[in-house]
């Protein structure tokens, strides 16, 4: 099976990890890496030992927050050194539910499209009822 790492500035990585596991359980194939006042080498070696040490053979995801940042540059360059390892930008909580309900069932390359689409899905804005419509967000008859 796949593995996952999240990677990020602050405590994004393992706030969306540790969220995820709330909603739908313990997974053992995800990981969170925050690279908090590492410089590049430090965080390209952190990164080369998750990659190491958790039997990534089935794949590996790394998921960062910004397409062109720091950290999507030091993923890139480990990306580049192995064939079953794929960058994502642009993660949120979607996606990592997406990677823990499906990682079991798709194989790596579907997984891919899932997650970026489960991603994208997500992403959207309220639109209030207008006059007459149903109000879809209440919960029981007010």
């Amino acid at each position: 099976m796949a593995a996952c790492l999240v990677l990020s500035h602050g405590n994004i990585a393992q706030a969306t990890v540790d969220a995820s596991r709330q909603i739908v359980g313990v997974c053992d194939r995800i990981f969170a890496l925050e690279g908090r006042e590492m410089a590049p080498r430090e965080l390209h070696q952190a990164i080369s030992k998750v990659v190491e040490s958790h039997e990534c053979e089935d794949g590996l995801f790394i998921l960062v927050g910004l397409r062109g940042g720091s950290y999507w540059h030091s993923a890139a360059r480990i990306a580049r050194q192995h064939e079953n390892v794929e960058v994502i930008s642009g993660f949120n909580l979607s996606m990592v539910l997406s990677f823990i309900t499906k990682a079991d069932t798709l194989t790596f390359h579907k997984l891919r499209e899932a997650m970026i689409q489960d991603a994208m899905r997500s992403i959207g804005r309220f639109d209030p009822p207008k006059t007459g419509e149903p109000d879809v967000t209440r919960n029981g008859p007010n």
